[in-house]
């Protein structure tokens, strides 16, 4: 008689568990928190306060626009990116394919330091602006767009999500189907509205719903930016209230709910229909070779958004090796010193 193998099933018990405990319980005390009444029933009182407060409805409304705003940027950062990295070579395709990934690595909040080197009032890009007489004095790019300098600064952070889906996707497509399509007189264009985009929206979506998710509930930064009117801040900044306040508690449920429900409605609205029985490639698709001015500017478009996503992390490393006050009014630092790191 042979011996059943429970070793599968405690596992999956000992994982059931642990994510129970530590996931499901806390966003379960969350939740409740948020409809508790202070003699301890259900009450619906602090959910509604979330939308009658104005100060906390423009925090959700922004929320989601940073969410919206860096998920579309995202996009349009990543998709033709990711065009040319699946269906075309070109000179150091490899070295760029994997450099355009490190932004995903890099901490956003650390980036937000470094813009406000590049973009603040007295920094290198408004100081270099004056010199070429473009501007007559330095102009606040942080304070009086804080809202765009976050989705800038998520987007050049998240847009490898999106670029590794919409890579995978491409990937898999079949390309007898656009073949099929040209031969019957599709243009570029037609062909990518009617057959690759329907068929890597599965993919897509994926991407999007991280990157979505992951900017809605974003704190770090805001915070480095001081922009205040946003749910997560006012989260983070009631955390100090929880003992005698349920508006945490409530903001926290009504962003997760959010949350939620974008998901939902995301999927019916681009998820809906599963083309991914036709997408999987029969046959192995040929890499076009670009001619060599297409090629270089296949490569400026990659230097272009590295450049960009890494730029700010750079500008922490200068501020780093620099003596203080010598990074003021300047586009470089005028000394460097490697004190700081004695205390660090």
């Amino acid at each position: 008689m042979r011996r059943r193998n429970f070793t599968p099933k405690i596992i999956m018990i000992g994982l059931f568990a642990f994510f129970a405990a530590f996931l499901l319980y806390p966003i379960w005390l969350t939740v409740q928190g948020g409809f508790e009444s202070r003699d301890g029933g259900f009450t619906i009182h602090h959910i509604l306060t979330v939308f009658r407060d104005p100060i906390l409805l423009d925090g959700f409304l922004n929320a989601i626009g940073i969410a919206i705003g860096t998920t579309l940027a995202c996009l349009i950062i990543a998709l033709p990116l990711a065009t040319l990295a699946a269906r075309y070579t070109f000179p150091f395709k490899g070295v760029f394919s994997a450099l355009v990934l490190v932004p995903l690595i890099l901490p956003p909040f650390v980036g937000a330091i470094g813009l406000h080197h590049l973009l603040g009032k007295y920094g290198a890009v408004n100081t270099f602006l004056v010199d070429m007489g473009v501007f007559s004095e330095g102009y606040d790019f942080i304070g009086n767009g804080g809202f765009w300098a976050i989705v800038f600064i998520e987007a050049l952070h998240l847009y490898p999500i999106l670029y590794l889906n919409a890579t995978a996707a491409l990937a898999n497509l079949d390309p007898a189907l656009e073949e099929a399509a040209e031969n019957m007189g599709a243009s570029q264009w037609q062909r990518f509205k009617q057959i690759v985009l329907p068929l890597i929206r599965p993919g897509l979506f994926a991407g999007a719903t991280i990157v979505f998710i992951w900017s809605f509930t974003e704190l770090g930064t805001p915070l480095m930016f001081d922009y205040q009117t946003v749910t997560p801040v006012q989260i983070f900044n009631g955390i100090k209230e929880m003992n005698t306040s349920q508006e945490p508690y409530a903001l926290t449920a009504v962003m997760l709910f959010a949350a939620i429900m974008f998901y939902l409605l995301g999927k019916m609205v681009f998820g809906g229909k599963a083309y991914a029985m036709y997408s999987k490639a029969s046959v192995q698709s040929t890499l076009q070779k670009l001619s060599p001015l297409k090629g270089w500017l296949a490569m400026a478009a990659f230097t272009i958004v590295i450049g960009l996503a890494v730029l700010p992390h750079i500008s922490v490393l200068f501020t780093s090796l620099a003596v203080e006050g010598s990074w003021y009014k300047s586009v470089f630092p005028q000394s460097w010193t490697l004190e700081h790191f004695d205390g660090a």
